[in-house]
């Protein structure tokens, strides 16, 4: 039995499956690797909102502290002047920079992250005798300062 080499696909259905097996290969190495980069981008805005939530509750209890002791002064006569809490945040959280806003409309700390609204976290805040002056200050200081100024009874951040 002679084969004629024209009519000889044995070497043809090899070639196929080699394609096939090296594309499948392929193919399922890009889903992995698209979903481990998907499952680090998902859990490094989880981390930032934990560690916003983190500063923005630490900053809400020191805006409360301001507040009782303005409110404490005025109760027994005395007139508060000058009372600050100096404080330092990191540069970056989850390797972006961030904003932090005061809002007094809302009484709510606002951090904001450069890598998008997912991980806008908000943060409520309460006072009783002074209010907060709205402002908006950025990531990169090595400090920054709550304030109370007298004249306008506003707690500030700078």
């Amino acid at each position: 039995m002679i084969k004629k080499i024209k009519d000889d696909d044995n070497a043809v259905s090899i070639s196929v499956g080699t394609v096939l097996m090296l594309s499948i290969t392929v193919i399922t190495l890009v889903v992995v690797v698209g979903s481990f980069y998907t499952m680090m981008d998902r859990h490094e805005r989880s981390v930032a909102r934990d560690q916003f939530e983190i500063h923005g509750n630490d900053l809400a209890l020191q805006i409360s502290n301001i507040d009782t002791a303005v409110q404490i002064t005025n109760n027994y006569g005395g007139k508060a002047e000058n009372i600050s809490y100096q404080f330092s945040l990191p540069a970056a959280i989850a390797r972006h920079q961030y904003s932090i806003e005061l809002s007094n409309s809302t009484r709510e700390i606002i951090f904001r992250s450069e890598s998008g609204p997912e991980t806008e976290v908000k943060i409520t805040y309460v006072t009783s005798t002074s209010s907060v002056a709205s402002n908006k200050v950025y990531s990169g200081q090595d400090y920054f300062e709550l304030y109370y100024d007298a004249n306008s009874n506003l707690i500030g951040i700078r």
